[in-house]
């Protein structure tokens, strides 16, 4: 898969690769994604749109990347935790991506993954239901 990403896939950019997404949304689709976790219902929206314009992985990989930043910086940032390489974590060997956000209790979540998972498998991968799970708020 071709990434064409305007920053490196590293979490040091990982805020910025998210801010792509934001910038991206309110140019193209009108939408404002302002890092609230309502904001989710957005980016599933336009998932959908992508799945019902048909569009295959490859042709949007960096957006669906981007947007997973997006879904890991809301982690970070209602949640904590931090982005890490995924060398460096628990899931090392378990997901192709190059980085995953670490939680401050340690548990460790693949959003970048997650997305791409909503996008190939449709609604029964909600990135909310993801969030609430992540977040510890399910139970």
């Amino acid at each position: 898969m071709d990434l064409r990403l305007k920053y490196p896939p590293q979490p040091k950019y990982a805020r910025s690769l998210a801010d792509v997404c934001v910038e991206a949304a309110a140019r193209v689709s009108g939408i404002t994604l302002d890092y609230s976790i309502e904001s989710l219902s957005l980016v599933e929206k336009e998932i959908d749109s992508f799945i019902g314009q048909k569009l295959q992985t490859d042709k949007i990989a960096s957006t669906l990347f981007c947007f997973g930043c997006y879904l890991g910086e809301l982690l970070a940032q209602h949640v904590g935790g931090h982005w890490i390489p995924t060398d460096e974590s628990k899931m090392k060997g378990l997901t192709p991506w190059p980085m995953v956000v670490q939680m401050n209790n340690g548990d460790c979540w693949n959003p970048i993954g997650k997305v791409f998972k909503r996008f190939e498998e449709g609604r029964s991968e909600d990135l909310g239901y993801f969030f609430k799970i992540a977040g510890g708020k399910v139970g």
